[in-house]
């Protein structure tokens, strides 16, 4: 069995929502009015119209094929294995390796002070982005962008009360 096929549908677990009211300051409550997106394409991507049904904007979605999102969904656990790896190494270069007790004054040659701070913050945020590469894995839908169509017919990047709620 692939990567997350058991996952990865016909049919897009994001939903297309229409936000309805927004209360709260320190915590926010917002209510929407949801509609599901069109059906995944056999292969590649399509980009849909969808027609809101609150209020009657027209939008376009892409949607990626079950094999294309099971692909991306690879690359993004790949990416945040090979980050979280590449840390670890850098972490042990940095740590075990360079801070051998060569000599007393081996810490404030600046050759090595400069190899602490690179490889030192790079282990440090590498391990951030690949956390995020592999939450990305799991969470990826396959559903791409949603841009409003203006009166002109060109798709705007302004969604102003739409938005894609994405599945938990």
């Amino acid at each position: 069995m692939a990567f997350g096929s058991s996952i990865v549908m016909d049919q897009p677990r994001t939903m297309f929502a229409h936000v309805l009211s927004v209360q709260g300051t320190a915590v926010v409550v917002t209510n929407h009015r949801v509609q599901p997106l069109p059906m995944r394409p056999q292969e590649g991507s399509s980009t849909g119209k969808l027609v809101c049904q609150a209020c009657g904007q027209q939008f376009l979605v892409t949607v990626h094929s079950c094999a294309r999102t099971t692909a991306k969904r690879v690359r993004y656990f790949v990416l945040g294995l090979t980050g979280l790896a590449l840390a670890a190494l850098l972490l042990w270069l940095t740590f075990d390796v360079a801070m051998q007790p060569d000599g007393s004054d081996l810490d404030t040659d600046p050759d090595t002070a400069s190899w602490y701070g690179y490889t030192g913050m790079t282990g440090i945020l590498l391990p951030i982005f690949g956390l995020g590469y592999l939450i990305n894995a799991r969470k990826y839908d396959g559903v791409g962008k949603l841009r409003r169509i203006g009166e002109d017919g060109t798709p705007s990047i302004r969604t102003a009360g739409h938005k894609l709620l994405p599945s938990r």
